[in-house]
């Protein structure tokens, strides 16, 4: 037993070595990590911070190959701080690569089936075709303006941009929670921190930004609708942060499209959005990795895919609600919670937009009710999954996979340390403003508004702290608690009362789901997607034999075609020539 103890600390010093020594190389030998170099110092901290609690998952989650995951999580943690801060070079492509095929490793410790290999091919072919457009940008001069598109588009296809966004589900669907925590958590804001430090000082084609948003505010809809109708907790969560993400994409798009502005009203609007996007990453890195750890590991323990079989599977694991629900607690915009200072802020600005003239506001009105929409709808899903599977009461014949002391106090602590941040962030939000990054983007209406919103959040936390004190000696003088329970009535105790979750989305199922979501519980959206991208890489399947055996006229229509691209090609070489 101590000599297990020990291989367990041995495990986890190695893995916090990878997770940490990347941001001690920047802190030691970059002088601009409070300037131009501010994201990467925000990733490789979030990094470092989220290594820590995945790998205590795995001591808990990984009843074998522990030592596979721990050398996967070594060289997955090492590849993508190299990722960070080789800056444009051939080793950010060539460490991305390596970041992707690490994941085979993590996966080593979960048994091998379809939703498992699904889950590692999708994530290696959007990191592959990411790093084939991040290689073309490193090859092109600096500056180059078509360096910078094709650097944006594999930002956006690696990070699950609307319409880029296939791949997230499958990813979801068949990977280890610690894994798909850390891929939330980290791995998929990489390029938006990419993006902030590379493409963003840029002065794009306004084009470009006004293409954009309409499309991350549809990926915020689309995200929460589907997120909300969809009955598998980890695809749900998914789609959730498909709407976080896209939303994240939205705060740098309106950064971009108004920082150049000779406009006051839209460069303040441009500074106060991007220092909301500092604030939106933290809640979706912090909170979306505690839902991922907390409901992934619970669904584990019965082996399930439905949320509606997993009604009360949380009480089971004797820990506190108050702590499983951080994350929700989060996502609900609860005061306290550093989700309440993400979208409270969000709503704030948009206040300000409204006071706007109308000729100025008038590109950004519409949209509001698309995202709004999603945002609801996405914080409410994570408020059903904590309800039915945290507060209900379970089956009495459910065949659990064994989950010892050891096991809890290792989930515990990881746990913990993200309920931690969670609840830290709003406290010392006024000082994370003064940092020399931020400061000169934030006017004194904005800083006021932190200071209220972190005052509103330390009084929460205190009255919390008190009734939580006072229950505890109230717990003392009563020698026996009646049960109670949130969704049975009558004192009645029995699971047959429990509410599944899909009790909350079925009243809209007719009018709204149906369009979103289809009976098999896929994603209608997503499927035309897929169907759209088969029939085009299908089509030159139509232009030849449908047989197996060549013949001889495919050889001429195989030269036809690739004659035809060629000439194509010139012509854009020639065309390019000329015109410049």
């Amino acid at each position: 037993m101590l000599e297990d103890k020990r291989i367990s600390i041995l495990r986890s010093f190695v893995v916090g070595i990878a997770a940490l020594s990347p941001l001690l190389i920047l802190i030691i030998s970059n002088e601009d990590i409070l300037s131009v170099d501010f994201p990467i110092l925000v990733g490789l901290f979030i990094q470092a911070y989220i290594g820590f609690s995945s790998f205590m998952l795995v001591q808990s989650y990984e009843p074998k190959e522990k030592n596979k995951v721990t050398v996967g999580y070594a060289i997955f943690w090492s590849a993508l701080g190299i990722c960070y801060i080789s800056g444009k070079s051939l080793m950010m492509p060539i460490a991305l690569e390596i970041t992707s095929f690490s994941t085979i490793l993590i996966y080593s410790g979960t048994e091998y089936g379809k939703k498992q290999i699904e889950s590692l091919g999708s994530l290696l072919l959007a990191s592959g075709i990411a790093a084939l457009f991040l290689s073309a940008w490193v090859m092109l001069p600096d500056g180059d303006n078509i360096g910078i598109l094709l650097l944006l588009i594999g930002l956006l296809i690696k990070s699950g941009f609307s319409g880029f966004h296939i791949w997230l589900p499958k990813v979801n669907e068949g990977g280890p929670s610690h894994a798909l925590g850390s891929f939330a958590g980290v791995l998929e804001i990489f390029p938006l921190l990419l993006f902030y430090r590379y493409v963003l000082p840029n002065q794009l084609d306004p084009i470009i930004y006004q293409v954009l948003f309409p499309l991350a505010a549809l990926g915020i809809f689309f995200g929460g609708i589907t997120s909300f109708f969809h009955k598998d907790p980890k695809i749900s969560l998914a789609y959730s942060s498909i709407e976080s993400l896209n939303f994240l994409w939205l705060c740098l798009i309106i950064t971009g499209m108004f920082q150049f502005s000779g406009d006051i009203d839209l460069m303040n609007l441009s500074n106060s959005f991007r220092i909301l996007f500092f604030l939106s990453l933290f809640h979706h890195s912090f909170s979306k990795t505690f839902q991922l750890f907390s409901i992934g590991m619970v669904s584990r323990l019965i082996n399930s895919n439905n949320s509606d079989e997993l009604k009360g599977i949380g009480r089971l694991l004797g820990i506190s609600p108050l702590l499983l629900g951080a994350g929700t607690f989060s996502y609900a915009v609860l005061p306290g919670t550093i989700g309440f200072v993400s979208e409270a802020t969000y709503f704030y600005l948009n206040v300000r937009i409204l006071d706007l003239p109308i000729g100025r506001s008038v590109f950004l009105l519409p949209s509001m009710i698309f995202i709004f929409f999603g945002i609801v709808l996405g914080g409410f899903t994570h408020i059903k999954l904590y309800l039915t599977m945290f507060l209900s009461i379970p089956r009495n014949n459910m065949n659990l996979i064994p989950f010892g002391d050891m096991q809890k106090r290792w989930l515990y602590i990881s746990l913990l340390s993200l309920a931690f941040m969670i609840y830290l962030f709003p406290l010392v939000l006024p000082f994370f403003i003064e940092l020399p990054m931020l400061k000169p983007f934030a006017d004194q209406q904005l800083i006021d508004w932190f200071w209220n919103i972190s005052f509103v959040s330390m009084v929460t936390i205190l009255v919390i702290i008190v009734f939580y004190l006072y229950d505890r000696w109230n717990r003392k003088k009563i020698a026996e608690l009646k049960r109670k329970t949130w969704d049975c009535g009558g004192g009645y105790s029995g699971h047959e009362l429990s509410v599944p979750s899909t009790v909350f989305s079925r009243p809209l199922n007719n009018s709204l789901g149906r369009y979103f979501v289809n009976k098999m519980g896929d994603s209608i959206v997503d499927n035309l997607i897929i169907k759209s991208l088969t029939f085009i890489f299908n089509f030159g399947t139509k232009l030849v034999s449908s047989t197996n055996e060549p013949k001889e006229e495919d050889i001429s229509k195989y030269l036809a075609i690739s004659s035809m691209f060629l000439i194509f090609i010139f012509s854009l070489l020639i065309f390019g020539d000329f015109k410049g």
